[in-house]
């Protein structure tokens, strides 16, 4: 709950109680992994220098970001190969 709450800012542990009850299962903890995707993505988009990108922490989900945006761009690359 402490962490739902931190990451709503602005709602009442009753509103977000209430959410819990009525969202399918797993539904905020999805939110919660999407919005700390987010933030690290803007972590790794704003780290334009070698420096930068070594000060990245070193974290299951700074590969995951990596390895989606490899994924993607090889996608890209392959819709451009026809």
């Amino acid at each position: 709950m402490a962490s739902l709450i931190e990451a709503f800012p602005g709602r009442f542990p009753s509103e977000i109680w209430q959410e819990i009850g009525r969202l399918p299962v797993g539904m905020l903890d999805e939110i919660l992994e999407a919005k700390g995707y987010m933030h690290v993505k803007a972590l790794v988009d704003a780290a334009d220098t070698a420096e930068a990108k070594q000060r990245l922490p070193d974290s299951p989900l700074v590969g995951l970001v990596r390895t989606i945006e490899f994924a993607l761009a090889h996608e890209e690359l392959e819709k451009r190969r026809g």
